[in-house]
């Protein structure tokens, strides 16, 4: 009833599924990069740690 007197305006032609480069969500994969680097140089020490204490134990079986 309240579209008899004023006429539709526009439609929609399109949907596009993705992001816009310029938008903000460049910004959220910046963050996610910067934040996985982190947590990569917080794990190589400990891990490298724990892979070289297992060396030493089973080279001390050896012997």
């Amino acid at each position: 009833m309240f579209r008899r007197w004023f006429p539709r305006r526009g439609r929609v032609l399109a949907v596009k599924w993705g992001y816009n480069p310029n938008s903000s969500s460049l910004g959220v994969d910046v963050t996610f990069l910067l934040f996985g680097m982190a947590a990569v140089a917080f794990l190589t020490p400990i891990i490298s740690l724990f892979l070289r204490s297992r060396r030493r134990t089973l080279e001390a079986k050896k012997s």
